[in-house]
């Protein structure tokens, strides 16, 4: 009889800690590059799903701006392409030319100000070979 008790209490553990475990799991899937200071923050958001770049592939990269006036902000990096901003958000094309980079690295820089203060920050953002 010892048996069925046993079963039940393991299936209740299984059933409290599915929860957590998808919790840790979705955390995962959060933006790694991601500047914040207090309200204000800039996210890169890279649109094929990947946390990564390939070179000499075009990709689409959202900057999403939050509390920041996007008219002081720049963004520099190799192969990156502005095609327009709108509603907080600058969307962008960046290809990496292979061969280009000294490391398998992009260094993009943003400078920006937050309630009339110059600042920025770097995301340095992997970049791989296709195929």
């Amino acid at each position: 009889m010892r048996k069925p008790k046993m079963i039940k209490r393991n299936l209740l553990f299984g059933l409290l800690i599915l929860p957590l475990i998808s919790c840790a799991e979705s955390k995962k899937n959060t933006s790694e590059f991601i500047y914040e200071n207090k309200e204000s923050s800039v996210e890169i958001k890279i649109l094929n799903g990947n946390d990564y770049l390939t070179y000499d592939t075009p990709i689409r990269t959202d900057f999403e701006w939050k509390n920041i006036d996007i008219k002081t902000g720049s963004i520099y990096g190799t192969g990156i392409k502005v095609l327009g901003t709108k509603n907080g958000i600058t969307k962008t094309e960046i290809n990496v030319p292979s061969n280009y980079l000294e490391t398998d690295t992009l260094n993009i820089k943003l400078r920006f100000e937050i309630n009339g203060e110059k600042t920025g920050t770097e995301f340095n953002v992997p970049v791989k070979t296709g195929g």
